[in-house]
Formats: structure tokens, sequence, C-alpha cells
């Protein structure tokens, strides 16, 4: 039993290692099963018996990097609670888009959430990129006890909202060449989630 859990881990892991290079010489689009089935140097058959799809096979590569940004914000690692709320969310937000950028394949993944198709690779993915806007909520309720969880997720949501587009932009040449010397992302982010901070800001005072 155990020599077979141990090939089944060592086929999944040359898997796993031919679609991660296959992906990041050709990228995702133009990489099929058959190339990375040939790649592993194993059956097609074996590469839908361990990730089911493409997309999964996609999850998969990404699920390990993405566990360790969110229990990094689950610790709070990086985000001063006493700086400015649009600063503690870029702190928190920072490090997935520089992964993102890094990895558009995951990028689009992500941003895709309702289209792809639900699997045990894909559920996890999608579960700890959900918890991102629990992070972000929870940062605002920090700043503002009086605020209701719907409320918390809204202002989240919005925060989110320009998150996903400095990605969209990132990956988009004609949108970086339509707009000359655009500003990095990081940036862009910090310049976008200061606004809406103040905007959150503006209404709560307004509330009051």
């Amino acid at each position: 039993m155990k020599l077979r859990q141990t090939r089944s881990r060592q086929t999944r892991d040359h898997i796993l290692a031919a679609a991660r290079d296959l992906f990041s010489r050709q990228g995702y689009e133009q990489t099929s099963i058959d190339q990375i089935a040939n790649a592993a140097k194993v059956a097609k058959s074996s590469v839908f018996a361990h990730f089911g799809d493409k997309t999964n096979l996609l999850a998969a590569l990404g699920l390990t990097e993405i566990e360790q940004l969110a229990e990094a914000g689950r610790k709070g690692v990086g985000i001063d609670p006493e700086a400015m709320l649009d600063t503690q969310i870029g702190a928190l937000l920072s490090p997935w888009l520089t992964y993102f950028c890094r990895e558009p394949a995951f990028a689009e993944l992500y941003l895709s959430q309702a289209a792809i198709v639900t699997g045990p690779y894909t559920e996890t993915f999608m579960r700890l990129c959900f918890e991102v806007e629990d992070q972000v909520a929870a940062l605002f309720t920090r700043v503002y006890p009086s605020l209701t969880s719907g409320e918390a997720r809204l202002y989240a949501r919005g925060a989110q909202a320009l998150f996903h587009e400095v990605i969209v932009f990132e990956m988009s040449e004609g949108l970086k060449q339509s707009r000359p010397n655009p500003a990095p992302p990081q940036q862009l982010l910090s310049q976008m989630l200061t606004i809406w901070v103040d905007g959150v800001a503006h209404g709560r005072a307004l509330k009051a």
C-alpha cells in the first residue's frame, strides 16, 4: 500500500512539474492535457485521474502559495494596526497583487470565479480567495466597530473591486498602452484604496 501511495504521489508531482514548466514557457491556454502528459511521461488518463481537468491542475499549482497568503492575512503579517485603514488594506492585498501579477493564469482563474468548474482543487482555491474578502471586512470593522456585517462586507467588496481592476489593467497590454506612463500596480492600488476609504469615512461621518 505504501509503495502504491508513493508512486501515486510521484506521478502527481511529475504532472505538476510538467504543467508548471509548460504553463510558464508557452502559457496556460496554449498548453494541452496531451502535452502535459507527454512531458510528465504518464498516460493522459493519469492526468485526469489525479486532477480531473486543466483548471483543477492550474488551481493545484497555486494552492501552496495561496494558502500561505491567506494564512499571513489571518495572522496580520505586515499589517500595522496603528496605520491608516487604506494602508492596512493595501498591506493585506499587496502580496496577493504581487502573486497575481507574476502568475497571470492564476489571476485569470481568480477573476473568473463564477465560470470555473467545481473540483477538489478549485473549491479550496476559491475558498481561500473568498477569505480575502472576510479579512478586508475585518479591517473595516476594526476601524468602525459599529458596522453591521453587511456594511463591512459591502465596503470590503468595494476594495476588492478596485483590486480586481488593477489586476485586469496589469494583464491587459491594450489598456496599458492606452495610458502613457501608467503607475506601477502597487502604487495604483494604493491610490485607489485611499480614495475608496476616504469615501467610506465621509459617508460614515454624514451618517453620524
